[in-house]
């Protein structure tokens, strides 16, 4: 939307509209001129503030268009005097305010996000609103109860209770004028922006003191046509796949492709289509698309951008319906691009062909022995988890990665390029009801129609993990906005509230992500933050209390019968806590021994909801896994166990992780990474109300 089709209330119809909605404002009166001010002011009840009231005068303290604690009829006349002489070159009114008494100061706001829609924002106000930055952020609408939790989120919540002198603030009467805020901009689709700056909150009730609204086009809900997740299914498990580009060269795409689907063990039948039309590494190929005699599921197309439209008019002459473009040079090359991308889905949208990409290198599926990467790919594990990525490096580079290290079996892989058509929504929708899929991973660097990804991440949330790693989380670059809400409430802020609002479970970097969908497809969700540790290592010990601190799991004391069997175990001369030290135990009992008996007895606490074992790899750790630890971790199914080490050789370090994967344990390589993963996996239990209290 241009400026020109913007328009900003004054401040009294500001407060108009707030009080319109259920929102309480100090009362104010609007004078056209100096002698309707005096008026107005007994009316009021003195103390006033009088502010000027214009277009041309957006911020008025500071170009002296406010006075404030005007204390009676002489003064109000010499100020309105005063005020009307300040600002005779420009038209304005005066508006005529109670000042209003001294309480916590907040600010509220309200925007139109471009991609998420509506969202509402509370934070600490006064002088500091933009040096701390204390805001919470949640989509739009919310409830009294989620407000109330927004509320508890602020840095500078414990200033509602009370403190020194003052009295504790209505709690309840800021959650209900944010919950206000949020239906004001989520039914009225003309508002984009609201900043409530000051709302003074007392003991009893409270109010809002300015407000600044802009106003633009009522937007009309735009009516999308409901997709079908089964469309999709072809293209994880197509029956027969066309691949228009296929290549005897070794080195290139199409050839690399057809090696790739022949490694897997594609379950399904490979028409490689070429010019010549003669056999491709035995199969037999043909001249076109419109030449193969049987149906055709899927086509992927890896040609040059000037044979993807005639290729296109192929495939809907031939009645292919599902077609992946590894093609680039559209949308990915600017506004040019950008444009023939837009021409060409238009083209295959009324043909009715759903397109993943262009720039996409297709989609992984081992159980189908799917794989279309232009990257050669060794076998990958089944397994549960599905990854979704703006980037075709998970076909790629993390594809042979996964297929090496077996950090956890794969489902599926899409890599959706551009999103000319697919894009992650389709494919949440698809993923939430797939039955292989049990934690689905994605790699996002934008949203198309937040709206429906909200909708689709919150159906999927409530059904499996979903893990996303999002790029652009800083602000750099980003326009100057005109209120506070739109300068404390960034592109990245609402993401997190969007997670928030529908259980997505975020993290920073591809780390974080490998090391949290291993978590995910292996254990059980927690049922609370309480964890037992055991280490070989002093070391292990103290990194393990710091990382505990730093993500909120606890470390519960042990028991007097806990430390008994200990005991059994234990030097009696050595302190005993949790985390438990074994070094000394190790010396006298061995490896195997020590850390299975105490992994046991930590196992039993009933208070203790999960265990990490942190090894130092060296000969003597090499000892039998499933032997040691297979029938403690089979006689509590719900208490996630998580395997960390130091140092070691790559032998020693195979030796842990594919020993404790056969027992469905994931392996880290410090206790940092295996204790932020768990703290993953509680914050996602927590939204689904798994966690005790």
């Amino acid at each position: 939307m241009s400026p020109d089709n913007i328009m900003t209330l004054n401040e009294f119809d500001g407060l108009a509209l707030l009080k319109q909605w259920g929102i309480p404002v100090i009362n104010s009166m609007m004078a056209d001129n100096a002698s309707e001010a005096v008026q107005a002011a007994p009316k009021i009840g003195f103390p006033v503030a009088l502010k000027v009231c214009s277009d041309a005068v957006p911020h008025k303290t500071e170009q002296g268009g406010v006075m404030l604690n005007v204390e009676d009829t002489a003064s109000i006349r010499r100020a309105a005097k005063e005020m009307d002489d300040k600002f005779k070159a420009v038209p304005h009114a005066l508006l005529v305010q109670k000042m209003a008494s001294p309480g916590m100061e907040l600010i509220l706001g309200a925007r139109r996000d471009p991609v998420f829609g509506p969202i509402v924002l509370v934070g600490i106000g006064g002088i500091f609103t933009e040096v701390f930055r204390d805001t919470a952020i949640d989509i739009a609408p919310v409830d009294n109860k989620a407000a109330l939790t927004m509320l508890r989120r602020l840095r500078g919540s414990v200033l509602f209770d009370g403190y020194r002198s003052q009295r504790a603030v209505d709690f309840l009467a800021i959650a209900e004028a944010v919950s206000s805020l949020s239906q004001l901009i989520s039914r009225r689709s003309d508002v984009i922006e609201i900043d409530v700056n000051p709302f003074i909150a007392y003991p009893e009730g409270g109010m809002a003191v300015d407000a600044l609204v802009r106003l633009g086009e009522r937007s009309e809900r735009i009516s999308r046509r409901k997709n079908d997740p089964a469309r999709l299914t072809p293209f994880f498990r197509p029956s027969s796949l066309a691949l228009i580009g296929a290549s005897r060269t070794p080195g290139k795409g199409g050839n690399i492709i057809l090696r790739n689907l022949l490694k897997a063990g594609f379950k399904g039948t490979i028409h490689p289509i070429n010019p010549t039309g003669k056999e491709i590494l035995g199969l037999p190929a043909y001249a076109g698309v419109r030449d193969v005699p049987s149906p055709v599921d899927l086509a992927m197309m890896v040609i040059p951008k000037g044979a993807v439209s005639e290729a296109m008019d192929d495939c809907a002459a031939r009645g292919i319906v599902n077609v992946i473009l590894s093609t680039g040079g559209y949308s990915d090359m600017g506004e040019a691009g950008a444009q023939e991308q837009k021409i060409l889905m238009d083209r295959t949208r009324k043909a009715g062909i759903r397109v993943m990409g262009p720039n996409s290198i297709g989609t992984l599926n081992p159980a189908a022995g799917l794989a279309t990467s232009i990257v050669g790919l060794e076998p990958i594990k089944a397994g549960g988890v599905s990854i979704v990525g703006q980037s075709g490096v998970f076909s790629s580079g993390w594809g042979r990665w996964i297929a090496d290290a077996k950090p956890f079996g794969l489902a599926k892989v899409a890599c959706i390029g551009n999103k000319g058509d697919i894009n992650e929504s389709d494919l949440l929708e698809y993923l939430a009801d797939d039955p292989e899929t049990t934690v689905i991973g994605m790699y996002l660097e934008g949203v198309i129609d937040g709206r429906r990804f909200i909708r689709a991440a919150g159906a999927a949330g409530r059904k499996k993990p979903v893990v996303v790693m999002k790029a652009g989380r800083t602000e750099a670059g980003a326009a100057a906005v005109v209120s506070h809400t739109g300068s404390l409430a960034g592109s990245d802020e609402v993401f997190n509230a969007v997670c928030r609002k529908t259980g997505l479970v975020r993290v920073h970097d591809s780390e974080n992500f490998f090391d949290t969908l291993s978590a995910f497809e292996k254990l059980p969700l927690p049922r609370g933050n309480r964890m037992g540790v055991i280490s070989i290592s002093g070391m292990g010990c103290v990194a393990a209390t710091d990382a505990a601190e730093e993500y909120g799991i606890a470390l519960p004391l042990l028991r007097t019968g806990t430390l008994k069997k200990l005991g059994e175990v234990m030097p009696p001369w050595a302190p005993v806590r949790n985390p438990v030290d074994t070094w000394s135990a190790i010396e006298q009992n061995g490896s195997k021994k020590t850390m299975s008996h105490i992994a046991r007895c930590l196992m039993e606490q009933k208070d203790i909801d999960a265990l990490l074992m942190i090894f130092v790899l060296m000969p003597e750790s090499i000892f039998d896994i499933a032997e040691a630890f297979a029938d403690i971790i089979e006689s509590h199914p719900g208490k996630p166990v998580l395997i960390s080490y130091y140092g070691g050789t790559a032998r020693e370090a195979a030796h842990i992780h594919e020993g404790f994967s056969a027992l469905g344990v994931p392996s880290y390589p410090t206790p940092e990474r295996a204790l932020y993963a768990f703290s993953r996996m509680m914050a996602y239990a927590g939204f689904r109300g798994v966690i005790r209290k």
